[in-house]
């Protein structure tokens, strides 16, 4: 008997009706662990935008020029057919801890994270022994600082007591000078140029010999004004000339020409050394002038 139609058994149509659920069943669950497959395929690749272990940190720009270093990251990324999500790009970018000098950098499984930590540790060193310079250089500093402190301290001394000695020594000059006494250079090359005054002028002995000079003296000047007149040759010049030297040795003392001239000497040294004082004293007066002028 049959039952259902173009010679079909109803027990033979309820079979086929199972095995089309059965082979839906199996494609569904077969779609699932391919979606799933997919998924995790997705998740392990890091150029996938939906790569589960990606994380972003932050590298340093020039100022200014951070969203320039995310563009050329993002065009990095896209040629190498790959890329990360916009939503995880803001969100990075709105963490940026300073926008105006940094930018934010995705980075791939714990071997990018090791290579970074890596070159941080490099950084880290080599900033350390620049920190270790700085400080062996700002203790030197310091110790040059506590040298000069104490050096200025020490001059400042000494200048406190340079200008003690110096307001008494021109107290005690002021003093001199209101008594009327003069200083001990000056007293000591009166001296000097009083005792030269007294030994020119004794008689008898370098005015005497001027007058006795003087004769001869004029006789010399006269010879010469009549041989420049004249201008004879030089067989006549000469035994003039000797005969005016023979006269001036014979009335005149050599040793008393020779002190005349040491006497000369000395007085030409008072009065130098004497110039030399005065200018001196001027010097120091127009300093004490000015300074008393400044306080």
């Amino acid at each position: 008997m049959t039952a259902g139609g173009f010679g079909a058994y109803a027990g033979a149509k309820n079979n086929n009706m199972v095995g089309m659920e059965q082979n839906i069943q199996e494609f569904g669950s077969q779609s699932t662990a391919g979606r799933y497959l997919l998924e995790l395929d997705n998740a392990y690749n890091a150029l996938h935008p939906n790569c589960r272990f990606r994380a972003f940190l932050y590298n340093m720009c020039a100022p200014g020029q951070s969203t320039m270093a995310v563009e050329r990251e993002r065009f990095i990324a896209a040629q190498a057919g790959g890329g990360c999500k916009e939503e995880e790009l803001l969100r990075a970018q709105e963490r940026n801890p300073d926008p105006l000098r940094m930018y934010p950098s995705p980075i791939h499984f714990m071997q990018e994270l090791k290579a970074r930590a890596e070159k941080q540790q490099e950084v880290i060193t080599a900033m350390t022994k620049h920190v270790d310079v700085l400080i062996s250089k700002s203790e030197r500093f310091r110790e040059m600082d506590e040298a000069n402190v104490a050096q200025y301290r020490e001059l400042m001394l000494e200048q406190v007591m340079l200008q003690r000695r110096w307001y008494s020594l021109l107290k005690k000059v002021e003093t001199l000078r209101q008594l009327g006494l003069p200083l001990g250079e000056e007293s000591r090359i009166a001296r000097i140029v009083k005792t030269l005054n007294l030994q020119l002028s004794a008689p008898g002995v370098y005015r005497t010999a001027l007058s006795e000079l003087q004769p001869f003296l004029d006789a010399e000047s006269a010879t010469v004004a009549s041989l420049l007149r004249s201008r004879p040759g030089d067989e006549a010049r000469e035994p003039a000339v000797a005969k005016e030297d023979g006269m001036l040795q014979r009335r005149t003392d050599p040793q008393l020409l020779k002190n005349w001239t040491r006497f000369a000497e000395r007085i030409q040294e008072g009065v130098e050394a004497l110039i030399e004082l005065l200018e001196k004293d001027s010097a120091d007066m127009r300093a004490i002038r000015h300074r008393v002028g400044l306080t």
